[in-house]
This record gives structure tokens, sequence and C-alpha cells, in this order.
């Protein structure tokens, strides 16, 4: 009698054959970051490499037999996991033996290889070097500086993608984070083959030439650019304007913080980065204006060239991120699959999609783009069908509406545990945001591309109008939902523990609804009572914390007293929404309140005092100039700052503090001199520059 199956979803591996590729593919990329090699480390990979690649090709020769059939498969997956290592071992710079950073170089010549980020006082860009001048003599090199240009605002700076230029060699290390929960900066360059950084100024650079990079990428930023300047005289409201030009091509560098952080607290972040929700727009118009070519002969392969032509110019065009890499190769599988009649299966076609941008930017497994695409795009594919077997509406508009939510849903479950862990916060009234910027957001991709295609200045002018009012409408709405109570909740700070928890929930669940089995929905209730029992005692911890955080903020002061929920920061900087403040503070003192219960005191930092910090049940002795007067009584710890002339053992005899902070507000010279004034007693001085905040928990 045969089996009758009741599974929503096929899950089948042997349907999914990318999927046995892309996984130990993967994961020997991920194994790759967790070792440290050196020369001796990486010959042995190459010489196991090769070694399995001898027995795969013979095992491959003998497969008729069962015993090197099964040595033929297990060689393929032993092959696809080293294959990962070593791709990303072979760019680390200390094994490269023409790196840049292995020259004692006086100048480097390189091209710009990407669009340059314009701010008010500097230029931002990676530099991809391609000669450097040693002792004289030219020599080539390779690797990738981050260059940051001081803007000069006498002389007009214009540098742009395939620039070739000469910079002099003030390269250095990136610094890693000197603050908790402070943004990995460090991490996120040497994601993109990027291990130094050089900060020019404005008479170390000299231009060369230009048209130097790619072509076709050359075109197409001229392109945009092109069009990006048509969207400005016709879109009035420079708002609307910068929001169009995020939403259709991908650039959010103009956006204010106001409208990102309006789009981010309302988790509709994504409609302003271009994803395969855009491409797929572009897919859907091209389909329903060229479905007429059909009628001819050769007019299906006819159709599915234009719209891949198409697709594929608009994922150039919007800058080839992955979320959009991602949709341009779903894109081309399923025409593909339309032009020879065959059917598909999607989530093979993800895994597929994922192999083939690996393969080119094996390092893009640590995007967080690339993640968040890839996890809703799963969670859409494999949560969608299951929740719309459970309910499907009768009436048709009510339907639209339940089956958004469903995809919304769905994406959402499947990025949160990634958001919790790299954002630390999660957007309460994410449903109905998607909601209301899912109508609008399509009319505004439509009506931007008609604006971008249409020659005629008089439907222009009326094209323009429409996207100011659509997008001044959007943005008053997720505004107000951005005001409303808890509209989000931050400084949540996940674990990797929490995070493979939360997957293994959700496996278990999709399981447990797939095939209607009990046990996975038993395992799904033990794997949420350990997470919610882990982010429970968490939280009671954060609520408990005591302690006083001394911030490493260069030469500027930032001190917090954290004690049982109650947050108190001293800075000399002039607000709490200062900049750096933002960046290197707050993500970590919202673990312990939110950010309008943090007690924020401001202190003068135009001339030099001394003064001292009450916290909770500390003293701190700021140290800014020469101590007069009488000695100080149960200071607990002195800050010395900005090259006060006092003597540290006339300081620890007058004010017998417990140890010394020194912040990065004091120079080389006079931070030399401290410590051969603290000579064998070092362990009582903290230095802060170039190094890690000082935690002082009670």
């Amino acid at each position: 009698m045969a089996m009758v199956k009741h599974e929503i979803i096929d899950f089948s591996i042997r349907k999914m054959p990318f999927l046995k590729i892309v996984i130990p593919y993967g994961v020997g990329i991920a194994i790759s970051q967790i070792l440290s090699w050196n020369a001796v480390r990486y010959s042995v990979l190459c010489t196991i490499l090769i070694l399995t690649i001898v027995c795969f090709v013979t095992a491959f020769f003998l497969r008729e037999r069962n015993v090197f059939r099964r040595m033929y498969v297990l060689m393929f997956y032993c092959f696809s996991f080293l294959i990962g290592i070593w791709q990303i071992v072979s760019e680390l710079p200390n094994l490269k033996q023409t790196h840049f950073s292995r020259y004692v170089s006086s100048q480097l010549e390189g091209i710009i290889v990407d669009e340059p980020v314009v701010r008010q006082k500097t230029i931002r860009f990676p530099l991809s070097v391609r000669n450097l001048i040693e002792k004289d003599r030219y020599v080539a090199a390779e690797g990738k500086i981050m260059v940051t240009v001081l803007r000069d605002s006498l002389r007009d700076q214009a540098f742009k993608y395939g620039d070739h230029i000469a910079i002099s060699n003030t390269v250095n290390a990136i610094d890693p984070p000197y603050n908790p929960e402070e943004f990995d900066y460090k991490a996120y360059l040497q994601n993109r083959n990027i291990w130094y950084q050089s900060l020019v100024q404005k008479d170390d650079y000299v231009f060369l030439g230009g048209n130097s990079g790619n072509r076709i990428i050359s075109f197409a930023l001229r392109l945009r650019e092109k069009l990006v300047s048509k969207f400005n005289i016709f879109i009035k409201n420079d708002e609307a304007y910068n929001v169009a030009i995020a939403l259709i091509f991908g650039s959010r560098s103009q956006l204010d913080a106001t409208t990102l952080e309006a789009f981010t607290n309302t988790g509709t972040i994504h409609v302003l980065s271009v994803s395969g929700l855009h491409v797929g727009l572009v897919f859907g118009l091209l389909t329903f204006c060229l479905g007429w070519i059909d009628r001819f002969p050769f007019g299906r392969a006819i159709r599915c060239n234009i719209i891949l032509l198409c697709v594929w110019a608009y994922v150039i065009l919007t800058g080839m991120a992955p979320p959009i890499l991602r949709a341009g190769i779903m894109i081309s599988f399923f025409l593909l699959s339309i032009w020879i009649g065959r059917k598909q299966n999607a989530l093979n076609t993800l895994a597929a999609s994922a192999f083939f941008i690996l393969l080119f930017e094996p390092k893009y497994l640590f995007d967080i783009g690339f993640q968040l695409s890839y996890l809703a795009i799963v969670g859409i594919l494999i949560l969608y069908p299951i929740l719309k077997s459970f309910y499907k509406p009768s009436s048709k508009y009510l339907n639209w509406v339940v089956e958004y939510s469903y995809v919304s849903l769905a994406a959402q479950l499947f990025t949160m545990p990634a958001v919790l862990y790299y954002f630390g916060q999660f957007p309460t009234y994410f449903l109905f945001g998607n909601l209301f910027i899912a109508l609008p957001s399509t009319i505004i991709m439509y009506v931007g591309l008609g604006l971008s295609m249409i020659p005629f200045d008089t439907v222009n002018i009326y094209l323009g109008a429409i996207l100011d009012h659509i997008i001044g409408f959007s943005l008053e709405g997720l505004k107000w939902l951005d005001r409303l109570p808890m509209a989000v909740v931050k400084g949540i700070s996940w674990n990797l523990l929490q995070i493979l928890l939360a997957f293994l929930m959700l496996s278990f669940l999709i399981n447990a609804l797939n095939y209607r089995n009990k046990k996975a929905l038993m395992g799904a209730g033990v794997a949420f009572f350990i997470l919610s029992s882990l982010v429970s005692l968490q939280v009671i911890e954060k609520m408990n914390y005591r302690g006083i955080a001394i911030y490493n903020l260069r030469s500027a002061l930032g001190v917090a007293s954290i004690h049982n929920g109650n947050v108190v920061l001293f800075s000399s900087l002039d607000s709490l929404n200062h900049s750096t403040l933002r960046y290197s503070v707050l993500p970590h003192l919202r673990q312990y309140a939110r950010e309008e219960d943090i007690k924020f005191y401001t202190i003068p930092s135009d001339q030099q005092h001394n003064y001292v910090l009450s916290t909770a049940n500390k003293k701190i002795l700021v140290l800014e100039h020469k101590l007069s007067g009488s000695d100080l009584e149960d200071i607990d710890a002195v800050l010395w700052r900005k090259n006060n002339y006092n003597v540290i053992a006339e300081i620890e005899s007058r004010t017998h503090p417990s140890f010394f902070l020194f912040d990065g507000s004091n120079s080389d010279k006079t931070l030399s001199k401290i410590k051969s004034q603290l000579g064998e007693n070092n362990n009582s001085g903290y230095f802060l520059k170039n190094n890690f905040a000082y935690v002082w928990e009670e």
C-alpha cells in the first residue's frame, strides 16, 4: 500500500543538489575565520587540498566500484570544504608575497574600486594598490586600503570610480573597537579584504588618470549619476528626493539620520536597500510589458533574453550588493527554466545563487546584508506556504492583506535572531510598518522607473510631483509609527548560543507544522523554554548590574555609572545625541536603561579643571591641571587628562586612589613620562589610549 504524503513542502535533499555543495563550502569559509594562519599552516592546507583532489579524481574514474563511489562522494564534500578555507586564507596579507604591506615604500599607486562616499569633511573610498615605490624603484604590488581624504574648502576635490591616483604611504592598521558593544569597523573592512587604512591630507595625493576601472561598472555608474541628476530636477522636496534615489538606485549616503531612524525603528529599512523586492518589481513590469512577444516564433526565448538583459543591467546599475545579486541569479535560473520548460525547486535555486555569489566573493558570507537577505527569502519560501495552508480568506482584498502579513511575518521570524545579534534592537510594529509601506513602495518604484526612462519633461513634472506626495505620505506614516510607545526595543544583547537556540526552535516548529509532528512541536517548546530562560537570566543580570565604565573616546571624556538599572553618564561632549556617544557609548548603555532614562551631565571642555565625579558609591578625581589645596579623601580612582603637570607620587600620597587611568587627551610624550614615573608599579595604572575601555564591576 502506497504511503500518502501529508507534508506541505518537500524537503528531499535529492531535489536540492546545490544545497549539498554550498553547505560544506560555507562551513569551510566560516572555519577559516576561526583559525589563525601562518606560512607553515598554509602549506599544510595546500598539501591536503592537493591530496584531496588526487583522491577525488582517482575515485571518479573508479566510481563503478562501491567503495570508490563512496570515496568519490566523501572527497567531493572534503574538496568543497577545503576550497572554502583556501579561498579565504590565500587572500591574507601575511601570506601574499606581493602585498604592499610587505614593502617599505614611500608612495602607493592604485585604482579607486568603489564609489567614493562624500561627507562634509571627508571623502572615503577603497583603493586597490597596483604599484609602489621602494628605494627609488617601481614595484608591482597588490592589496586594498580604505583611504580617507580630508576635504579642502578652497579646492575642488572630485574622486570617481576607476580613478588612478598616487598617495603618500601613511598607511596604518585598522583599530579594533575600544568600547563595549561598539561596532567592529576592523572586522567590517577585513570582510572586504581591506586590512589597512590611510588618512590623506590635501597635498598627499596626485591624480594620475581616470577610467581605469571595469568599463561596464563605470558606464553603469555614469548612467546612474545622470538619472539621479534627473530626479533632482523633478523632485522638489529634498527628503523625498533622497528616499527616492535610495529606494530605486540603492544610494543611501544622502539620507539624514532622522529618516533612517524612522525606517530602522519600524522594521522597514529593507525598503531603502535595493534587494529582491526591487528586482522582482522590475521583473514583473518587464514580464507584463513583453508578454506579447510569445506569439512570435522563438518568442519565449527572445522575451527571456530581453528580460535577463534588463534585470542584470538594473543589478549593475544599483551597485551589485549581495541581496540584489541573489535576486538577479535566482531570476536568471527562473528564466532559464521557463525557456527550457523545466520546473525548478526554489530552495535549490536559492542555494545555487548563494554558491555562485560565494564562489566569486567568499567573504560575502560574513556580510550582514547577505545573511539577512538569504534568511528572509528562506523564511518566505518555507514558512509562507505553511501559513497559507492554515488560513486563506475568500475575500480578494482581505486575502492580499493576509498574504502580505504572512510574507512579512515569515521574513521577520527568520531574520529576527540575526537582527537581535547584530543590531540589538527589535521593531515592535514591524508588521504594521511593512503593511503601511508595501503599496506605496511599489508605486514609488514603478513611478521612479517611469521617471528614469521617459524623455518628456512635461510627463516627468507630473511623475516627480506624484513621487513627492507618495513619499511624503509614507514618511509621515512611518514617523507616526516611530513615535508610538515602545516602537522599538533597544539594548538587546544576544550571543551565539541564543542564536543557535532560536534557529533550532524554528527548525522544530517548521518540522511540526509541515509534517504534523507532535514530537517536533515538543522540541520547539523545549528550545523556546531554554531560550526564554537564558534571556530572562540575562535581563535579571542586567537589571542588577553595578559598575563604572570609563570609555575610550580619544581626547574626549566619557564616564558612566550603572547601578541597578539607573545610568548616569558624564561627558565632555555636548549632548547625548553627539555622534561619538551614539557610536561608542550608547550601544553599551542601552543594555541597562532606555535612552530617554539615561541621566546626562556635560563637563566643560574648553578649559582645564579638576573635579570629582561622584557615582553610586565611588569617587573619581578627574585631573586636568596642577592639584592645589587640601588633600582629597575617599578617592577611588584618578583619571589623568590633558598633559597636566602633576607628579604621580605626589597625587598618590594626597588622594590614595586604588589606581590611575590615563586617557587619549594625553600626548605620547606625556604617557611615556608617566610610565617611567610608575616604574615597577605599572599595575596601578591603566592606559586608555589605543586600549579597551576600563570597565569597573562592583
